[in-house]
């Protein structure tokens, strides 16, 4: 009888044990072990690593190059954030009135593709397209009779090409699930809106848009905790941060102080500030507009 109470009581936690220990050595680990070596100095060669404090935190936030590396990213952000949740909603809206299933597959699968290419893939296809001398943006430019540019060599124009093909690359995915939601949206119900005289625009906004809520919650969170990785791939193979630090971000600026530089101390000190950062955005949204998701049953 106590064997049997005893299997009965621990069986959940049997159950759920190996998850929670796979994500607590995946996950939680290695944020707990960049916590401890962002309050030393070590470069993964000496056989110590000394207790520095804040000293890492200090040290980067007095750096030039990390002020405008954050600065960087708050441009980022306030490009690609909005884009990647605006415009797909918008795609998805027109998609689901194409009534031809022919010519409706066909621009899903067009604007998907950029989605399923690597990262390096798109920051060469793009580079070819950007190139000074042989490019095709400057060749549609010389039709038109105006002067070639640098595009992703100009300090004034490279943090807006990286954008740029950060986003070409991933609004795909936003894209799809807004488009699965609008899907399932009751077509009785837009009928009757239809019947009553409520125009296109006023059936999204008044019905699709409150109705597919949940989902356009999930894509602008997993948006804004995604973002700055996504930029990184594209950083790392059409820019690597210039010119004149100019397309950097706080992540490529992680990566080069930890990989190129080997100050692990300042990498991790700056691990644990975006890792702060998300976390204080992500509440905020929830905190924001949670209450807005219309469940339903």
């Amino acid at each position: 009888m106590f064997l049997r109470r005893m299997t009965t009581l621990l069986a959940p936690y049997l159950f759920v044990g190996p998850a929670v220990l796979f994500v607590a050595a995946v996950l939680y680990a290695p944020v707990l072990f960049s916590v401890g070596l962002s309050l030393s100095d070590w470069n993964f060669i000496t056989p110590e690593a000394h207790f520095v404090g804040l000293d890492n935190y200090r040290a980067i936030l007095a750096d030039p190059g990390f002020r405008t590396a954050a600065g960087n990213t708050l441009l980022y952000c306030l490009l690609l954030i909005p884009a990647q949740i605006l415009v797909p909603l918008a795609l998805a809206a027109l998609l689901i009135r194409v009534r031809r299933p022919g010519l409706s597959q066909f621009y899903k699968a067009a604007l998907f593709l950029p989605t399923i290419l690597a990262y390096s893939t798109a920051g060469i296809a793009w580079s070819w397209l950007f190139d000074l001398q042989n490019g095709f943006l400057n060749t549609l430019l010389g039709w038109f009779g105006l002067p070639p540019s640098g595009w992703h060599s100009d300090p004034g124009l490279a943090l807006y090409c990286v954008a740029l093909v950060t986003f070409w690359k991933n609004f795909g995915l936003n894209m799809l699930l807004l488009l699965a939601a609008l899907v399932a949206v009751p077509r009785s119900v837009l009928e009757a809106a239809a019947i009553d005289n409520a125009g296109p625009w006023r059936r999204f906004w008044s019905i699709e848009l409150p109705m597919i809520s949940p989902t356009f919650f999930f894509v602008a969170v997993t948006t804004t905790m995604n973002v700055l990785d996504d930029i990184v791939g594209v950083i790392d193979v059409l820019t690597e941060g210039g010119p004149f630090n100019r397309s950097t971000n706080i992540l490529y600026y992680m990566y080069q102080s930890g990989l190129n530089f080997f100050q692990f101390g300042k990498a991790s000190a700056a691990a644990v500030m975006i890792i702060l950062l998300v976390f204080a955005v992500t509440w905020a949204q929830f905190r924001m507009f949670e209450r807005r998701v219309h469940y339903e049953s």
